[in-house]
């Protein structure tokens, strides 16, 4: 698995798709910074939020990195298909960490904050934005060439659901009551969001809880698409 995950890893930087998402992301980061001091908590509240929306980007062009025939190829050598779809989310997941890595240390590194952060303020910047890069990376999967072949229409519908991710909560009041459930099961990126925004008024239960959330969310997508991996292997 270590020699998969390098191998795509290192066919995924060759192809460049990821300068995109990356360079995007960046950019918007460091305008968030363009002037200083910032208050810790709205600060890394806003980047967590740009985070799950370039989390996403980046694990739709991880996912589609590679033609159809060469992941046949890598299907043959590493013997089944969820092998394959394994090395594929831990080479997102290793590029969303690096991307975490910058964005909690840049602020704290240059000074761009109002006061350094206290150790809750740690703790909840980490959690958080590993927490929604994970959930942006399990809600792209289904938004893929293998579900929805034209980019054309995958990548509209994926920014579609990352936006309502963020407008549940004002999106349950809107909604007639046979249809409220449409606010419960929408990644819950808003609640999450919400309490690191908020979190110098609150206790850390409150962050807690939608980060768990946000976590059990991802890993349920997850296995998930592993599970219908391996259908696609047993039909084959």
């Amino acid at each position: 698995m270590i020699h998969l995950t390098r191998y795509l890893l290192r066919q995924y930087i060759r192809s460049q798709k990821y300068f995109a998402p990356v360079v995007m992301y960046i950019i918007a980061m460091l305008l968030i910074y363009s002037y200083r001091p910032n208050p810790v908590a709205d600060s890394y509240s806003v980047t967590a939020m740009l985070l799950f929306f370039g989390s996403a980007w980046l694990g739709l062009t991880v996912m589609n990195a590679e033609p159809a025939g060469q992941i046949q190829l890598l299907v043959l050598h590493a013997g089944n298909r969820r092998k394959v779809i394994l090395g594929q989310l831990w080479c997102s997941w290793l590029m969303q960490c690096a991307l975490v890595v910058i964005t909690v240390l840049y602020p704290v590194m240059f000074g761009m904050f109002e006061r350094p952060p206290t150790g809750g303020e740690w703790m909840m910047a980490w959690s958080g934005h590993l927490a929604l890069s994970l959930l942006g990376l399990a809600v792209s999967l289904f938004f893929q060439k293998s579900y929805i072949p034209r980019l054309s229409r995958s990548l509209p519908s994926l920014i579609v659901m990352l936006l309502l991710s963020f407008v549940q909560g004002s999106l349950a009041s809107h909604l007639p009551n046979w249809l409220q459930w449409l606010s419960k099961v929408l990644p819950p990126a808003f609640y999450l969001v919400r309490e690191m925004m908020l979190f110098e008024e609150a206790k850390w239960i409150t962050v807690l809880l939608p980060i768990l959330w946000a976590v059990m969310y991802a890993f349920v997508l997850l296995s998930i698409y592993i599970w219908l991996a391996g259908r696609r292997d047993l039909r084959s």
